[in-house]
């Protein structure tokens, strides 16, 4: 498919939705995986591994029931639809990651401080070779269905599978060590290198959930920080009303998930003649035009010669 060809939206959730199930049987097999090699190595480091796919199989169910609600229309009961459906989901998402992360954190401190424990190093490293394959494997997959998705709770995914391959490429060479160490005669510091190895996943992994709380966040509260997509609008529109005698366009603009609601406030000049056909159709132009790139589209159209109704619209001062 071209890039200039735009991709239907039932493709886009049908894709979404196999996106998701690939990623749970993904983490069902993670989670048996290091349970097995956990009871196998001792090692806290690959328990984490279990612990963390486990979590986020049990928050895959949650979101394709998530998926599904967004792709009803709006009604009585839910004006705005189910978007903020959405960051919602990927913010808890970021919260049971990041309590994993805290879990870890204690437990390895807690092993530092007690004087450590062995680990069965050979065992490990196989662990760890076979979980960098499938962590790349399934970021590689989810990579190529979210180009047809385009989805942010897949692109939490995929972000989550890569470091999960990185981090387990870390691991495997930390196991290395041991082997190394235990082989050059440093006996006193092997039993350290598990949690140490573990702390060191922490510090690595713990930027992600608080970025995924972040983002979703500021959308759950309505506030937007993407300058450049509102960029992007204030140009379509401008362009779509080149033709019109307009003294000014504002925007407000707000995402919530994949659905974006704007509100554009073109102001005219009191003497313009301009119908109610006309306004109709500036109005249609324009939804199409947005909609070319924004599949969840919400557009509101205010036509006023008052610049002081638009200037309370927007929150601006008004003296």
């Amino acid at each position: 498919m071209s890039a200039t060809q735009k991709i239907p939206l039932t493709k886009k959730i049908a894709t979404e939705k196999q996106a998701i199930k690939l990623v749970m049987l993904g983490d069902l097999i993670m989670a048996v995986f290091g349970l097995v090699f956990f009871y196998l190595t001792h090692s806290q480091a690959i328990l984490m591994d279990a612990v963390y796919p486990f979590v986020d199989m049990v928050a895959g169910l949650l979101t394709l029931r998530v998926v599904s609600l967004m792709a009803q229309q709006a009604h009585q009961s839910q004006p705005f639809g189910y978007a903020i459906f959405e960051p919602v989901m990927n913010f808890i998402k970021g919260i049971l990651i990041l309590l994993v992360i805290l879990v870890g954190l204690y437990a390895s401190v807690k092993a530092i401080i007690l004087g450590g424990h062995h680990i069965e190093a050979d065992t490990a490293v196989f662990y760890s070779v076979l979980a960098t394959v499938i962590n790349f494997v399934l970021a590689y997959l989810l990579y190529r269905m979210n180009q047809t998705a385009q989805s942010s709770m897949i692109e939490v995914d995929l972000q989550g599978w890569i470091v999960g391959g990185i981090l387990s490429v870390a691991v495997g060479l930390s196991f290395l060590a041991v082997i190394w160490m235990e082989s050059a005669g440093y006996h006193r510091w092997v039993p350290y290198m598990d949690p140490i190895v573990l702390l060191v996943l922490i510090l690595m992994m713990l930027p992600m959930p608080l970025k995924i709380l972040k983002e979703n966040g500021l959308q759950i509260i309505g506030r937007s920080d993407n300058a450049e997509h509102l960029a992007q609008l204030d140009q379509i529109t401008s362009t779509v009303f080149a033709e019109v005698s307009v003294v000014d366009i504002k925007l407000r603009a707000l995402q919530a998930g994949r659905m974006i609601y704007v509100q554009a406030y073109i102001q005219l000049l009191p003497d313009t003649s301009f119908d109610l056909s006309q306004q109709d159709h500036y109005r249609k132009l324009l939804y199409q035009r947005l909609k070319q790139t924004n599949d969840y589209l919400s557009l509101d159209v205010i036509y006023t010669a008052q610049p002081i109704s638009i200037s309370r619209s927007v929150g601006e001062e008004v003296t």
